[in-house]
């Protein structure tokens, strides 16, 4: 049995720290792929192996060719 009140001001409260929360971890996750690409950009521009820069950065190698 649910003993506690609902209460809306609460509820709103909640709801705005878990959206704030996921927009947090995707922006967060969309920073790190740019800051991949950004590196293997420059990496690519240093004449690093596509095989060497795509360990690395986590990116596929056909990212890194397209780069």
């Amino acid at each position: 049995m649910l003993c506690a009140k609902y209460d809306y001001k609460m509820d709103i409260a909640v709801k705005q720290e878990e959206a704030f929360e996921d927009g947090k971890e995707a922006g967060l996750a969309e920073g790190a792929q740019q800051n991949a690409i950004e590196t293997a950009r420059k990496l690519k521009e240093n004449g690093i192996s596509v095989e060497i820069i795509s360990k690395c950065t986590g990116l596929s190698i056909n990212e890194v060719e397209s780069l």
